[in-house]
């Protein structure tokens, strides 16, 4: 089988859905299929790369950061991949597409589709979906809801990768099966360390991994940080991992809470070195106010940390309250107060929910998805055949 996959964002570029994207190829690799990738160029990276067994080019998209895309920034993959897009498929003659996001990927896709009649998957990833993030994304989603519709209804299978976004997504196509699939982790390389990471009575470490904007909910996990009694506080670091345009508001934020001190803003991380940063960690916090399945989760847990999160449907399938960690409610600052001082103060609780939710994450292997994904890709192309063969 050949599959062109397509995503506006590709490691080392890009998120959750970059990773993702280029695990699934891996594997899918591996199991034997021809697999080329059309993404997005960024500063540094070549044209054309071979890795893990498939091939990745890319195409001018005028992205000017690793971690995040602006809507131009968008549009300008979807007019600069159009071209080698159909290119690519008329030299590479792939059986079908894998289109990561409905938008900004879905219209390159759907071109090759309409040109071609190249058939392709469509895998759903979060802002993608209407009613996801729906204080800040419902304009975009009503103007292009005409087109996500087009793109969705052409599409061989629909794919969801957690409950919320399953539901969404089948309010949008109420006619059309949507399928599930969830996230995966790297079990090899997302997993405890071998030995203690930190001397004995070193400060009780809080990770946060993502972009550094409001649907992550920073607000509210420094404000929590803030209500934390005094002495408690003093034993305690908060690392954020990641980069985003709300930065210098929570930096000030922390500074007017009067723990600046307690709060070290690490920036972005390169993938390869971001597993030290949860096994360095003591707890994983994650405060979002929308998500679908989050990859940061996974790799926590895969990591042995225990896990305190908002209580979402993605989120619910991985933390399991008081087991491997603990939900509280969205937008929530004292809740959110309230399971940090309990799982800060006792080592015994952190070690259980640590080792309970590695034995979880062996259930979330990328190996897993991949045949997923491959089932699905193999029935897309046998419901074709004979209309071929016609």
């Amino acid at each position: 089988m050949r599959i062109l996959l397509l995503n506006y964002e590709f490691p080392p570029v890009g998120g959750g859905a970059a990773t993702a994207s280029a695990q699934i190829a891996r594997h899918l690799a591996r199991r034997g299929v021809q697999v080329v990738v059309l993404t997005s160029q960024f500063r540094g990276l070549p044209r054309r790369e071979p890795r893990d067994g498939y091939l990745v080019y890319r195409v001018p998209a005028g992205r000017r950061h690793i971690d995040r895309c602006s809507v131009p920034e968008m549009g300008a993959y979807m007019l600069g991949a159009a071209a080698p897009a159909l290119r690519l498929a008329r030299a590479f003659r792939p059986d079908l597409m894998h289109v990561y996001f409905g938008m900004p990927t879905g219209p390159v896709g759907l071109l090759v589709n309409q040109v071609l009649g190249v058939p392709y998957l469509l895998s759903l990833r979060g802002g993608d979906v209407p009613g996801f993030m729906a204080d800040e994304l419902a304009r975009m989603h009503q103007l292009t809801m005409p087109l996500t519709r087009r793109i969705w209804h052409r599409a061989g299978a629909l794919v969801a990768n957690s409950p919320r976004l399953h539901e969404l997504a089948t309010r949008v196509v109420p006619d059309r099966t949507v399928e599930l699939v969830p996230n995966g982790v790297d079990l090899e390389w997302f997993r405890p360390p071998e030995t203690a990471s930190r001397p004995e009575g070193a400060p009780v470490r809080l990770l946060f991994v993502g972009r550094l904007v409001r649907q992550k909910g920073l607000v509210y996990l420094l404000q929590s940080l803030g209500r934390l009694d005094p002495a408690i506080r003093a034993g305690v670091e908060l690392e954020l991992v990641g980069s985003g345009p709300d930065e210098a508001s929570l930096r000030a934020l922390a500074a007017a809470l009067g723990i600046a001190a307690q709060v070290r803003f690490a920036g972005w991380v390169a993938r390869e070195a971001i597993v030290a940063h949860y096994q360095q960690a003591d707890v994983f916090v994650l405060p979002s106010l929308d998500e679908g399945m989050p990859n940061v989760v996974l790799e926590a847990i895969a990591c042995g940390r225990p896990v305190v999160a908002t209580d979402l449907p993605g989120n619910r399938e991985l933390v399991h309250a008081g087991e491997n960690g603990f939900l509280v409610p969205r937008a929530d600052s004292p809740a959110l107060t309230v399971a940090l001082d309990r799982v800060i103060a006792d080592a015994t609780l952190r070690r259980r929910m640590g080792a309970a939710g590695r034995a979880l994450a062996e259930c979330y292997g990328w190996a897993g998805v991949a045949d997923r994904y491959l089932a699905l890709s193999e029935a897309i192309v046998a419901a074709r055949r004979p209309h071929s063969a016609a």
